[in-house]
C-alpha cells in the first residue's frame, strides 16, 4: 500500500467514527475509573459497610442532602428550615450545599437507595467535568479525536478533583468551568452569548462559593484575550460591554437564591474575618522571614527621622527577604505538581497535579516560537498570579470571598490546572513543530520541579515521576531520532523515509496517549490507596430502630411543634439526617449569634468551627430550647427525674422531658438584661438565667468542689491540681489516666461541665463505678450524669496519651429539685399555645398572668416579624439572638412571620433579568432560526424538484 492509499484509509476511518465517540469516552474514563475503585474497594453503592463519606461529607453534606430530598418530596418550604440548628435560613444553606441540579433528581430515588445515589454523584460529576473539558477542546480547537478524551480526563481527575471530591457540592461548578470558558470565547469571538450566560448562571447557582472563583477567572481570561487578540479600541469597548451585560444578566438570574444567601452570610462567623494588614505568608514558616519585620521597623524609623539613605537600604533588605520567602513558598507549591503524592484532603499544599505529561508539554509550549509571545506571557502571568495567591495571605483572603478558610486550603487551585492543561493541549496540537532542543530543555525544569519538592525523599514520589517523565521524554524524542535523508536519495528511499517518519509520529502519538491513560489509572489507584474510608454499617445510628422510633414519636405527639435530640450525637446534623426538628448543627451558614448563645447554655459550640452541638445536658438548658424528647441509641438510659422512658425499639429508647416548656413562655422582664458573654462557668450562668427569668432568689445548681473532689493519676504524674477542678499532668511513656472523683453532698440530678481540656482526651463517666457513657472531648460542654444520692461517687476518667503534658479543667454540680420546680412552675404558668405552625408562619395564643416578656426559642436573623393582636410588635433579643416580645397581662394572639425581604427582592431581579435575556435571545437568535428554517425548506423543495425531473 502506497502513502496516498494509506492516508485515504485513515481518512475513511476518521469519517466513519461516531460524532460523539470521544466526548462520551471522556465522560467514561473518570466515571468508570471511580466506579471500579468503589467496586474493588467495597464502597457504597457496591459494598455495605464502607463509604467515601469523609469528614464534612459525613457530618454535613449527606444529612443536608437527605433533608433537602425530604423537603422536595413533601412539598415543604425552601425558605426556612426547622430541622437544622434551631431554625435556619434555608436559602443560604441551599445556595452553598444543595444547589446542584442533580440533587433534584433524588426525588425519584427510593428511600432504600438514597445513600447509593449520593455515592454515585462523585464519579458522575467527575465524568461530567471530563466531558465538558473535552467539549471545550473540541469546539475551541475543532478537534475530535482521542486527545480530547484524554485531556478531558486529566482535568476530571486532577489532584484538586480527587483531593476535594468529598466536597461534593463544589464539583458541579468545577465541571461547568470549561463550558463557561467556551461561552466566554464565544461572546468575544462570535458574539454568541447563550452558552456563556446559561453556564455562568448554572455555575453560580450550583455553588456560589466556587462560582466566585469562576467569575474571577472569567475576568482574567477577558483581560488575557484582549491583550493577545487586540483588534482596536472599538472592539475592545464592544467586548467589555457584552461581557458586562451578559455577566450581569447571568448573576441577576441567580438573584432569587444568591441575594438572600448573601444577606444571610452577614450573620455568620466568616463575616467577622479581618483583612490581614501585615506581611504574612502561607506554606512558609514565619521564622524563615522573621528578619523582614526587623528591617521594616528600621525602615519606618529611618523614614520618620528623615534618613533617606538608610530608609532605602532597609526597604530593599525587607523586600529581598520577602521575595526569598515568596520564592520558598512557590518552591513548595510547585513541588506538589508532581504525581504520586497524597492529595491534600484537609490540610496541606495546594492540589496542583494534573499530569506529568501536562507539565512537560506546558514547558515545551513556552519554548515553542510557533505560539505568539503574548499568549505565552499571559499564560505564565496567570500561573504566577495563582502561585502568589496561594502564598500571600492578603491575596488568599480576597480569593476566598474575603475570609480565611477553616481547613481545605487553596480552594481555587483547580484554575491552575485548567491553564496548565490548556497550554499543554495547544502544544499537543502543534507537536509536529516541536524541535529536539524543546524536548531536552523542557525536561530540565520538569525534573527540577520534582527534585526540589519537599517529598523528593519519598520513594513512591520519585519513582512515579522519574518513570513517567522518562516515558514521555522517549515518546516525544521518537520522531526526532530518525536519520536525515541524503540529498542524493532515490524516490523509493524518499518514500520509505516518509513512511517511516509518519510511522514514528503515529507511534509517538499513540505512545503518549497510552502513557496518559496509564498515568490516569495510577492516579485513581493512588487516590484509592490514600483516601480514608468511613464505616456506614450503623449510619444513621440505630438504623431501622431509630427510624421507627422517630415515626412513633411523630405519631404519638399532637403538639404542632417541639424539638427533639439524641443523647449523644453521631453527626453534627442528626436532625437533618434523621428527620426531626433538631438543635445541633454544623454548617458554614450557622448564625454566629446562635453559636454564642448556645455556648453559654452549655453546648459544645465554637464560632470559628461554625457549630454547636447539644448532647444530654442540663434540665435548665432544656427549658430554653423547647426540647421535648431525647432519643437514646446506645441502650444506656440514665436514672433521671426529668426524663421518662415512653417507648423502646431494640436498644433505641424514646425519653420524654417531664420539665418541658413549649416554643414560647412568659418570663420576668429582667431576662432582657442577662449578659451571655459574662463568664465561662455554665453553672453560674444558669443560676443567673433562672434568677432573671423567674425573679426567684437562690440557686438551682450547687457546685461540688473542695473536700468533695479527689484527683488521682494512674501512670500519670499530677503536676498541679486545685479544689476548683483543675489539674495539670505529664503522662508516662505508656500513657495513663487522670480520674476526677466527686462525692455527692446531696440528692439530685448531677451534671459535669468540661470547661477546658488542652488535649482531646477520651473520657468515661461513671456513678459508683458503673459506667454511664464514654466520649472524646472536643469542646467545652455541660453533660448530664443522672440522678445521684448523697454519698454517691461520680468519676470522670480521662485517657492521656504517652509522653503528653496537658491540663484538665472540669466542674460538677447537683440540681436543687425544689428550687428548679418553683422556677418551672413560674415559667409554665403562661405559655404560648400554638394554633398554626408552618415553616414561615407561627401563630398561637397566650394568657399572660402578669406583665412580662414572651421568650421564644426562635432564632432571629433579621427576617422574623412579630404581631400581637394583629399589631406589629417590637422584638427584644435575648442573648442577641432569641426572639422575645414584651407582653401585658391578659389573653393575646401572637403571630411570627418569616418575611425574607432579600428573597422578595431577589426573585424580582431574577424575573427581570430572565425576561431581558429571553428578549435579547429572541431578538438575536430568532431571525437566524427563521433563515435556517427557510434555507432548509428551500433545500427540501429543490431536492423534490430534482427527483421529479429524474423520474
Amino acid at each position: 500500500m502506497d502513502l496516498t492509499s494509506y492516508r485515504n484509509v485513515l481518512n475513511r476511518l476518521r469519517q466513519s467514527k461516531p460524532r460523539h465517540l470521544y466526548t462520551v469516552l471522556a465522560f467514561l474514563i473518570p466515571f468508570v475509573g471511580m466506579l471500579m475503585l468503589l467496586m474493588f474497594g467495597g464502597y457504597e453503592p457496591f459494598g455495605d459497610d464502607r463509604s467515601l463519606l469523609y469528614s464534612d461529607m459525613y457530618h454535613q453534606y449527606y444529612p443536608f442532602f437527605v433533608d433537602f430530598r425530604d423537603h422536595l418530596r413533601n412539598g415543604d418550604s425552601l425558605i426556612y428550615n426547622w430541622d437544622i440548628g434551631m431554625g435556619i435560613d434555608y436559602l443560604g444553606l441551599i445556595s452553598y450545599y444543595l444547589g446542584s441540579p442533580l440533587n433534584i433528581l433524588s426525588v425519584f430515588v427510593p428511600d432504600s437507595l438514597v445513600l447509593e445515589y449520593f455515592s454515585l454523584l462523585m464519579p458522575l460529576k467527575l465524568g461530567l467535568a471530563s466531558l465538558f473539558f473535552a467539549i471545550f477542546l473540541k469546539k475551541t480547537f475543532d478537534r475530535n479525536d482521542i486527545s480530547i478524551a484524554l485531556f478531558g480526563a486529566l482535568y476530571g481527575l486532577c489532584a484538586w478533583a480527587v483531593g476535594y471530591q468529598w466536597n461534593i457540592m463544589w464539583l458541579d461548578t468545577f465541571a461547568l468551568l470549561p463550558l463557561v470558558v467556551l461561552g466566554t470565547l464565544s461572546v468575544l469571538k462570535k458574539r454568541k452569548f447563550l452558552l456563556y450566560t446559561v453556564t455562568l448562571a448554572l455555575s453560580i447557582l450550583s455553588n456560589y462559593y466556587i462560582g466566585l472563583f469562576v467569575c474571577i477567572f472569567v475576568f482574567l481570561i477577558c483581560i488575557c484575550y484582549e491583550i493577545c487578540r487586540f483588534s482596536g479600541f472599538k472592539k475592545l469597548f464592544a467586548d467589555v460591554g457584552l461581557m458586562v451585560l451578559f455577566s450581569g444578566l447571568a448573576i441577576g438570574i441567580t438573584a432569587f437564591l444568591e441575594y438572600p444567601a448573601f444577606v444571610a452570610l452577614q450573620g455568620t462567623q466568616s463575616n467577622v474575618n479581618q483583612f490581614p494588614e501585615k506581611f504574612a505568608l502561607n506554606m512558609v514558616d514565619r521564622a524563615y522571614y522573621k528578619d523582614y519585620f526587623t528591617y521594616q521597623t528600621n525602615y519606618e524609623a529611618a523614614k520618620a527621622l528623615g534618613n533617606t539613605a538608610d530608609a532605602i537600604s532597609y526597604w530593599f533588605k525587607a523586600f529581598w527577604v520577602a521575595l526569598k520567602a515568596i520564592f520558598e513558598g512557590m518552591r513548595k507549591a510547585a513541588g506538589n505538581m508532581g504525581g504520586g503524592v497524597v492529595p491534600t484532603f484537609k490540610e496541606g499544599l495546594p492540589n496542583l497535579y494534573c499530569g506529568i505529561g501536562t507539565i512537560f508539554m506546558a514547558f515545551m509550549y513556552l519554548l515553542n516560537g510557533k505560539f505568539r509571545i503574548r499568549d505565552r506571557i499571559c499564560s505564565v502571568l496567570l500561573l504566577l498570579l495563582f502561585m502568589v495567591s496561594f502564598i500571600l495571605r492578603q491575596l488568599d483572603y480576597i480569593w476566598h470571598g474575603f475570609h480565611f478558610t477553616n481547613m481545605i486550603p487553596y480552594r481555587f487551585s483547580f484554575l491552575f490546572s485548567f491553564v496548565m492543561l490548556y497550554m499543554a493541549y495547544r502544544l499537543w496540537l502543534k507537536r509536529d513543530t516541536i524541535k529536539l532542543w524543546h524536548i531536552l530543555v523542557a525536561a530540565v525544569p520538569t525534573l527540577a520541579i520534582f527534585f526540589t519538592a519537599d517529598t523528593k525523599s519519598d520513594l513512591v514520589y520519585v519513582t512515579f515521576n522519574l518513570v513517567f517523565t522518562s516515558l514521555y521524554l522517549v515518546s516525544f524524542l521518537l520522531p526526532k531520532l530518525q536519520k536525515k535523508l541524503s540529498p542524493q536519495a532515490s524516490d523509493e528511499e524518499k518514500e520509505y523515509h516518509q513512511r517511516t517518519l509518519l510511522f514514528n509520529k503515529r507511534a509517538s502519538t499513540i505512545a503518549v496517549c497510552v502513557i496518559i491513560l496509564f498515568e490516569l489509572i495510577f492516579s485513581v489507584v493512588n487516590f484509592g490507596v490514600n483516601f480514608p474510608y468511613t464505616t456506614v454499617t450503623n449510619y444513621p445510628k440505630g438504623t431501622k430502630y431509630t427510624e421507627s422510633m422517630i415515626r412513633y414519636m411523630k405519631e404519638r405527639e399532637d403538639e404542632l411543634f417541639y424539638r427533639a435530640e439524641v443523647t449523644h450525637a453521631q453527626t453534627l446534623n442528626d436532625g437533618a439526617l434523621n428527620g426531626y426538628h433538631g438543635i445541633s448543627t454544623f454548617t458554614s451558614s450557622a448564625n454566629v449569634k446562635v453559636t454564642e448563645y448556645t455556648k453559654e447554655l452549655g453546648f459544645a459550640a465554637k464560632n470559628t468551627y461554625n457549630r454547636y452541638c447539644y448532647e444530654e445536658g442540663s434540665p435548665v438548658t432544656n427549658l430554653f430550647i423547647n426540647l421535648k424528647y431525647l432519643i437514646e441509641r446506645g441502650g444506656l438510659v440514665k436514672e433521671s427525674a426529668y426524663f421518662e422512658e415512653v417507648h423502646r425499639y431494640g436498644n433505641v429508647y424514646l425519653l420524654e422531658n417531664k420539665a418541658y416548656l413549649p416554643l414560647g413562655f412568659l418570663t420576668d422582664p429582667e431576662l432582657e438584661s442577662i449578659n451571655f458573654k459574662s463568664t465561662g462557668d455554665a453553672f453560674y450562668f444558669q443560676n443567673r438565667l433562672i434568677r432573671l427569668s423567674t425573679g426567684l432568689e437562690g440557686e438551682v445548681w450547687h457546685k461540688q468542689d473542695g473536700d468533695l473532689l479527689e484527683i488521682e493519676g494512674h501512670n500519670v504524674e499530677i503536676l498541679n491540681s486545685g479544689s476548683s477542678g483543675y489539674a495539670s499532668y505529664r503522662a508516662s511513656s505508656s500513657g495513663g489516666n487522670v480520674t476526677f472523683t466527686y462525692t455527692a453532698d446531696r440528692d439530685g440530678f448531677a451534671c459535669i461541665n468540661l470547661a477546658n481540656l488542652s488535649k482531646k482526651n477520651p473520657y468515661t463517666v461513671s456513678v459508683n463505678g458503673l459506667e454511664q457513657y464514654s466520649e472524646t472531648y472536643s469542646l467545652p460542654q455541660m453533660l448530664a450524669v443522672g440522678d445521684v444520692k448523697a454519698g454517691d461517687t461520680v468519676s470522670i476518667r480521662f485517657r492521656c496519651d504517652a509522653n503528653v503534658q496537658g491540663s484538665l479543667s472540669i466542674s460538677a454540680a447537683i440540681l436543687d429539685a425544689e428550687q428548679f420546680g418553683k422556677a418551672y412552675d413560674i415559667l409554665n404558668a403562661s405559655t404560648l399555645q400554638l394554633t398554626t405552625f408552618e415553616d414561615t408562619l407561627v401563630e398561637g395564643t397566650i394568657n399572660c398572668n402578669r406583665d412580662g416578656l414572651l421568650y421564644t426559642s426562635i432564632p432571629q436573623n433579621g427576617n422574623w416579624v412579630a404581631y400581637v393582636d394583629g399589631q406589629k410588635a417590637n422584638i427584644t433579643l435575648i442573648g442577641d439572638c432569641m426572639i422575645a416580645v414584651p407582653m401585658e397581662a391578659g389573653e393575646h394572639t401572637v403571630t411570627f412571620r418569616y418575611e425574607n425581604e432579600a428573597f422578595s427582592m431577589g426573585w424580582k431581579i431574577s424575573v427581570i433579568c430572565l425576561a431581558v435575556f429571553a428578549t435579547i435571545c429572541v431578538w438575536v437568535y430568532y431571525p437566524e432560526y427563521k433563515k435556517k428554517k427557510k434555507r432548509k425548506a428551500s433545500s427540501d423543495t429543490n431536492g423534490e424538484a430534482n427527483e421529479d425531473r429524474n423520474s
